[in-house]
């Protein structure tokens, strides 16, 4: 159990984080991509993502003795896509060129001291082509900042949808810069309330993707849905060269999630080529949603003491118990539109060094940044 009184630490001292250049042979010149033809319109928009962004300079901050003041490697953010609508849809500034810019990722993970991130671009048509290169653009201008994963979802929010394309597809799309993505995910293979049904980790149009995988040495992070923990089982035992990252508590009827935690050390101890992602630091609940506002957010972190009794309560021991196999996340990025802000940045930032401070010594390096590291050290 975590301490029941202690008040929140003083602003962590900026620090120094450590930049690890993994190097990767990646195509210069594309391959033009199958029924996507350059436009105008979404040209412009590629262009208008990599504008410049003011950041200002992190505030110094000093750690007590009680919190994490390590590198920290964020194994779970989304980036937005840019329009696909065409030039004649209205832009509703939520999407990369008319209302963010990749910079804005950029100086959040600067601001706040997080020197890597596990980053999904989601490619789809008829904009997969531009989406590639907005990618290769921030691949090359920020090689030592972004793990890039290819999240390619097939009309998702349709009833015949699927949360990933085809084999081919994906083959067509890993082709047009060799060598770029070190991911394959996040695949979502959960039911979507008026889109596309459950996708079970073993169903055939997976079975067609993981050779893919194996080809180009990537990691496949899913977010399996209720009642798939077997199949994601079968599919670890039958790939166990693949690296698979998961995260998500929806192994059962989530009307009551109790015995997930379970489900997932079960799966971690019999599965060495399996990770998880723990982005529930919250005191339990989970507030990267729009229906919450910025000032809630920041208002919920005023008071450490009961988030973190909780947030031990239902993590300490599971990540004691694992420590080379779980990752620190925040699944950020898209969603509520407050989530790039500094000030939440910092916040959600000094509260994760808090409670990684709170693990056994020998285990808070791994959980912060090591694990994550080893994941693509040899990719």
């Amino acid at each position: 159990m975590g301490p029941t009184s202690e008040s929140p630490p003083d602003r962590p001292n900026f620090v120094e984080t450590r930049e690890k250049s993994i190097p990767r042979e990646v195509a210069t010149t594309p391959v033009e991509l199958v029924g996507s033809p350059g436009k105008t319109f979404w040209k412009s928009q590629v262009d208008a993502a990599f504008e410049p962004v003011d950041c200002p300079t992190p505030p110094e901050r000093n750690f007590s003795a009680t919190v994490y003041s390590g590198p920290l490697f964020d194994a779970h953010i989304h980036f937005r896509s840019i329009p696909d609508g065409g030039s004649g849809s209205e832009l509703s500034g939520e999407n990369l060129g008319t209302g963010y810019q990749i910079g804005q990722w950029v100086c959040m993970l600067e601001y706040e001291g997080t020197s890597k991130a596990l980053t999904f671009f989601p490619v789809w048509d008829p904009i997969a082509r531009e989406s590639l290169d907005v990618v290769k653009r921030t691949i090359d201008q920020y090689p030592d900042r972004f793990i890039p994963f290819i999240m390619p979802p097939d009309d998702d929010g349709s009833p015949e949808g699927f949360p990933t394309v085809d084999a081919e597809k994906l083959k067509e799309m890993l082709n047009v810069y060799p060598g770029l993505f070190q991911g394959y995910g996040e695949l979502g293979l959960y039911e979507r309330p008026g889109g596309a049904p459950a996708h079970p980790p073993d169903s055939p149009r997976l079975q067609d993707i993981y050779p893919i995988i194996r080809q180009n040495k990537l990691v496949v992070y899913l977010h399996p849905g209720e009642n798939q923990s077997e199949a994601f089982e079968r599919v670890l035992t039958a790939n166990p060269d693949i690296t698979f990252i998961f995260h998500g508590d929806q192994w059962i009827d989530c009307a009551s999630c109790d015995g997930t935690a379970a489900i997932v050390a079960r799966i971690l101890e019999n599965h060495p080529n399996a990770y998880y992602g723990v982005d529930e630091l919250y005191g339990d609940e989970f507030l990267m949603r729009p229906e919450v506002s910025k000032k809630e957010f920041i208002a919920h972190f005023s008071d450490y003491a009961p988030l973190l009794e909780k947030d031990l309560a239902n993590w300490k021991a599971f990540i004691e118990r694992h420590p080379d196999q779980v990752l620190w996340d925040t699944d950020r990025g898209v969603g509520a539109p407050w989530s790039l802000d500094l000030d939440v940045a910092l916040t959600l930032n000094d509260y994760s060094r808090a409670f990684i401070g709170r693990l056994d010594p020998d285990v808070q390096e791994k959980f912060a940044y090591k694990n994550a590291e080893k994941i693509f050290e040899n990719r």
